[in-house]
C-alpha cells in the first residue's frame, strides 16, 4: 500500500509541472527581469520604477569612471575605464 501511495504521490507531483510545457525563451527571462522593476506589483512598470533602475545603474558606472573620486569624469580617466571595462559595460564580449 505504501508503495502504491508513494507511486501516486510522484505522478501528481509531476503532473504539477507538465513535461510538455514550454520551456523559458530568453525573451521571457528579459521580460520577466524587467517586469521585476514593478515594485509595487501593479502588473506595470511605471516610468518612476524604470527611472530608479537606469539611476541605481548610472550611479554605479559613473563611480568605476571617476578613479579619483572627485564627482567629475577627466578624459584620462574615461580612457582608462573604455580600455578596461568596455566589454564589460557594453558587452563587446559574450
Amino acid at each position: 500500500m505504501y508503495i502504491r501511495w508513494m507511486s501516486v504521490s510522484i505522478v501528481m507531483a509531476c503532473m504539477a509541472t507538465p513535461a510538455w510545457a514550454a520551456p523559458i525563451t530568453a525573451t521571457d527571462k528579459i521580460v520577466n527581469a524587467f517586469m521585476d522593476l514593478d515594485s509595487n506589483h501593479s502588473d506595470g512598470v511605471s516610468q518612476g520604477e524604470y527611472r530608479a533602475m537606469v539611476e541605481q545603474r548610472m550611479n554605479v558606472r559613473f563611480k568605476e569612471m571617476d578613479a579619483n573620486r572627485n564627482g567629475e569624469v577627466s578624459a584620462e580617466e574615461y580612457r582608462e575605464f573604455w580600455l578596461s571595462k568596455k566589454a564589460q559595460w557594453y558587452r563587446l564580449e559574450r
